[in-house]
């Protein structure tokens, strides 16, 4: 009599694997959630995030079961390119991830360069700072696979998602007791702009190939996309929700620009409270 074994609905592996992706996808485009609905508006951000979560999920659920159809050979996004529109399919695969390995830097180095600088105001320009940061990750680069850099990518996460909780309390704490929240005066232009941070805090893309090149069963990850990408939309929605709920339209486009002036880190936050010290610090 032939027995049928029911696979497990989660694996360890699956787990592993969930974690180095969200890991991935969260970073500091998460910082800008707030101002998505301080710019748009709680109605058309929480649309727009809607929809950029489908999109997304949609996307990775597609690219992972086109890695599944194609041959063992295929092993990269520039692979998979090639493998699906030819020469013209690699060339634009290979163009458009170097796009993003060359801005999301520049966006990291810059606003690391703005955290140096509150942290330790009046020491170094912000050009030292970018340079200083360049050269410290310049080993990160040369780690050659995702499981071998899973510790720094966890930990780069935890420390985005720390200081997006931080940054939250914050401005909760220090903006109890007022009136309403300000509403923002909607127009298109504000609407696409929360398109555009969402672009950058979604970005899974890039990293699916590996991640199910390193993966035992890669039938199962669908699922992993689609679950893990559930929860770092869930994240999103909280803290952005969070954030406008005690700003309103005051936030600005990174919400640790919120809680601090930049340009005078003793003084007073821009929207006129004057944050603990050591919270700044923890979150910065």
């Amino acid at each position: 009599m032939a027995t049928t074994t029911k696979s497990a609905w989660v694996t360890m592996e699956d787990a592993k694997t969930s974690i180095n992706l969200f890991c991935c996808v969260l970073g500091i485009g998460s910082l800008a959630m707030p101002s998505n609905y301080a710019r748009a508006g709680p109605v058309y951000a929480t649309i727009a995030l809607a929809f950029m979560m489908f999109a997304n999920t949609y996307a990775a659920i597609k690219l992972s079961r086109a890695m599944l159809a194609a041959p063992s050979s295929v092993k990269t996004y520039g692979d998979l390119g090639e493998w699906a529109l030819g020469k013209w399919g690699r060339f634009f695969s290979v163009v458009s991830q170097m796009g993003v390995c060359i801005l999301v830097p520049i966006a990291f180095l810059i606003l690391g360069s703005t955290l140096l600088d509150v942290l330790f105001p009046d020491c170094f320009s912000q050009t030292f700072w970018i340079i200083f940061m360049a050269l410290m990750v310049i080993p990160v680069c040369l780690i050659p696979t995702l499981k071998e850099s899973a510790g720094m990518a966890f930990a780069g996460c935890m420390g985005t998602a720390i200081a997006d909780v931080i940054a939250v309390a914050i401005l909760q704490y220090n903006m109890r007791g007022h009136p309403s929240i300000p509403k923002p005066d909607v127009s298109a232009h504000q609407v696409l702009t929360c398109f555009g941070n969402l672009a950058v805090a979604y970005g899974a893309a890039i990293v699916i190939p590996d991640l199910q090149r390193e993966h035992s069963q890669p039938h199962r990850m669908p699922r992993v996309l689609m679950v893990t990408i559930v929860l770092i939309s869930a994240f999103f929605f909280a803290i952005a929700l969070a954030g406008y709920l005690a700003g309103g339209c005051q936030i600005s486009g990174n919400i640790l620009y919120s809680i601090v002036d930049t340009s005078n880190p003793l003084g007073t936050a821009p929207l006129g409270f004057t944050p603990s010290r050591a919270a700044v610090v923890m979150s910065y």
